[in-house]
């Protein structure tokens, strides 16, 4: 497997990012062609890919913004795990 032009061995060994790749991920590539030469001209992942769209763009100007969990939230404002349910209160 890889990814972003690094192996499986070489992304978990980045500390502090944690990673689930499993099967295919997201990613954009652009090639030109000169003739019968293709020549790859560039490449962007993960959130490099963030342009594309402005969705993730609107989230980080919400009040609890992606709920990344690297992000510090203000004390007792709710912080769950990247798109998850809010817990259930009864």
């Amino acid at each position: 497997m890889e990814y972003n032009y690094r192996s499986e061995e070489e992304i978990s060994a980045v500390q502090g990012k944690p990673v689930h790749l499993e099967g295919e991920e997201h990613g954009l590539s652009v090639f030109f062609r000169l003739g019968d030469e293709v020549f790859h001209t560039y490449s962007t992942y993960a959130r490099g890919t963030e342009a594309l769209t402005d969705t993730y763009r609107l989230l980080d100007v919400t009040p609890y913004g992606r709920q990344q969990e690297f992000e510090d939230s203000p004390a007792g404002w709710p912080q769950h795990p990247t798109y998850a349910s809010a817990p259930q209160t009864v």
